[in-house]
């Protein structure tokens, strides 16, 4: 990490990055399935046919909406709550940019739409934080921010 920064945190570990992230992919599945029930009930007043079975699709536009919408959901929980998701915060994780300070807009978003680019390619980019001395994922190094191991509270 960058000498400038004010912050003397340990980087998080990997096994605790992944347990943070199985506990969000549940609020995620939630949030993904309130927004595509939307989207099928917006569907369904617009065609006025009733969405059943293999017809029940929110096609490229609402799943692309889908990624914008869980993308949005990150980047807020980064930049607005104190660079933590719930499962972040239920394992004392934080992120933050290279100057120990909340990511930017643009920071998050590349690491929402590349984590699981890296996680798809058999890991690879998650697997690399097993030998860099910061612990970084792959999509950490290129949005250029740190996932440090936050205190316990006292």
């Amino acid at each position: 990490m960058s000498d400038s920064n004010n912050t003397a945190l340990p980087p998080a570990a990997l096994w605790k990055r992944i347990f943070a992230i199985i506990y969000d992919s549940l609020i995620y599945m939630a949030l993904a399935m309130a927004y595509s029930a939307l989207v099928l009930f917006i569907q369904v007043q617009i065609s006025g046919e009733p969405a059943a079975g293999e017809r029940a699709s929110m096609g490229t536009i609402g799943f692309i909406g889908l990624v914008l919408f869980l993308s949005s959901f990150c980047s807020f929980c980064w930049r607005q709550k104190g660079g933590q998701t719930l499962g972040m915060k239920a394992w004392r994780l934080a992120l933050v940019n290279e100057d120990g300070k909340r990511p930017s807009w643009g920071q998050c978003y590349l690491r929402c739409f590349l984590a699981p680019v890296m996680l798809a390619a058999a890991g690879i980019g998650y697997l690399y934080a097993l030998i860099d001395k910061d612990s970084r994922c792959l999509h950490d190094i290129i949005s250029k921010t740190y996932m440090l191991q936050l205190p316990k509270s006292k």
